[in-house]
């Protein structure tokens, strides 16, 4: 199969992700107090206005923090600027639904961040009363790595894989013939 290259503007970098919350500050205790993660940017409000016009409806308030993992992407080290950060955002008006889908439900989405030891996370996270989906488990396929998924207070899906752990394997990425695009 032909490989299709797309001409002009491509996506060149991730630069956050952001996941709506029901309790601001629930959430950062979560993510700064008990995973870690790192200020970026203090509290924000948005009202009206950029926000308002960006997600097409009218007189939008949104409260948000900016985190970031304390080792950066994958692992490496940050080189400059705050690269990926996870933006954490409160809905105030209007209120976001709340509703959670299966875990293999479509549209879905999870966050998976990197630790030095799932097992040792996982007593950390059980301990603090955190859903967890299954204790660890050792994975293999393309390496081997411990991994543990588990429920923020919203019931966002996140994950844990343990760095250094078992060898990854490179593989040759897969081509495809894009016909929509």
């Amino acid at each position: 199969m032909k490989e299709k290259t797309m001409a002009g503007p491509k996506v060149i970098t991730l630069d956050h992700v952001a996941v709506l919350v029901s309790d601001l500050e629930r959430s950062l205790a979560f993510y700064h107090d008990l995973l870690g993660l790192e200020f970026v940017v203090s509290e924000e409000h948005e009202v009206g206005g950029a926000v308002s016009e960006m997600v097409a409806i009218p007189d939008v308030h949104v409260r948000e923090y900016r985190l970031r993992p304390v080792g950066g992407v994958h692992g490496h080290a940050r080189l400059s600027g705050p690269g990926l950060t996870v933006d954490l955002i409160e809905w105030v008006t209007p209120r976001s639904p709340e509703q959670r889908y299966p875990i293999h439900h479509v549209p879905s989405a999870h966050l998976c961040f990197g630790v030095t030891s799932v097992p040792e996370m996982y007593e950390v996270l059980v301990a603090a009363g955190v859903e967890v989906v299954s204790p660890p488990v050792r994975f293999s396929g393309e390496g081997e790595w411990h991994v543990l998924f588990f429920y923020d207070p919203d019931g966002n899906l996140l994950e844990l894989n343990e760095i250094g752990t078992g060898v990854q394997h490179d593989h040759a990425p897969k081509t495809h013939e894009w016909s929509r695009y």
